[in-house]
């Protein structure tokens, strides 16, 4: 089916992670630019989402378990009945959290918590992106991997074993790129900072309080914490004056 902007084909794009935050951002930007979205997540097709296609173009999957995963690849397969698939977005992940909201260390992250995130974040990529490779050499496509600035840094509220996976993640970019290259195909991740998402949200309201913080900083009780999506924001002021209040979690 022509794109209804232009006389092209219609794109196809395959989104993990599409329920919430980036990925439904995302899925509404392609949509409006005439694409077709194959969305994948978690959760059911929820009716009241702003885009045109419905569960028809909706994959329920748990990244998390293999055999859901390779299941997915072949009900991606069927839906595609044939045509090229012109982009891989796996932007889908998890950063699981102690029972009290805190981060999760090296020291605390048990082994089922590893192997969990790293299926999810790390290994789901791959696996999507060499089940659908022959697609996706069809259109000359693209993978966008959704990797994060925590992957380079230690990052006060994400745990240790989602940061490892990013950083994993753009390891993996590189060595996709030179593989899937050969092909036609391009690679590349995308490392977004602090965004004021659902997974973000949950750990503003840790924050501590504080009445002589500036503006920014999160009053609302818990943990001593800088609101991230105000962080930006702080460094800026902290170059203007190098004598202004500055927390303890964001400093060296």
């Amino acid at each position: 089916m022509p794109s209804s902007q232009t006389n092209q084909p219609r794109r196809t794009l395959l989104l993990t992670g599409a329920s919430r935050g980036i990925g439904h951002a995302t899925v509404k930007r392609f949509s409006a630019a005439g694409w077709r979205v194959i969305t994948c997540s978690r959760h059911p097709f929820p009716e009241n989402c702003p885009w045109e296609a419905g569960p028809e173009d909706h994959i329920q999957v748990d990244l998390s378990d293999e055999a859901s995963t390779l299941e997915a690849i072949a009900e991606t397969k069927r839906r595609l009945d044939g045509h090229e698939l012109h982009a891989l977005v796996n932007n889908a992940a998890i950063s699981p959290k102690a029972g009290d909201g805190k981060r999760l260390s090296t020291l605390n992250t048990s082994k089922e918590d590893w192997h969990h995130v790293f299926q999810v974040n790390f290994f789901a990529p791959i696996m999507l992106a060499r089940g659908l490779v022959e697609e996706l050499k069809a259109a000359k496509g693209s993978v966008v991997n959704v990797s994060s600035i925590a992957g380079s840094r230690v990052h006060p509220f994400a745990g240790a074993a989602y940061s490892t996976s990013k950083a994993a993640l753009a390891a993996l970019t590189r060595e996709m790129a030179s593989d899937f290259g050969r092909l036609g195909i391009r690679v590349n991740a995308i490392a977004p900072g602090e965004i004021d998402t659902v997974m973000l949200s949950r750990h503003r309201k840790n924050c501590r309080a504080n009445p002589d913080a500036p503006a920014g900083y999160d009053r609302r009780g818990g943990q001593d914490y800088l609101c991230a999506v105000h962080r930006y924001e702080l460094i800026r002021q902290r170059r203007r004056d190098p004598h202004q209040w500055w927390p303890a979690c964001v400093r060296g």
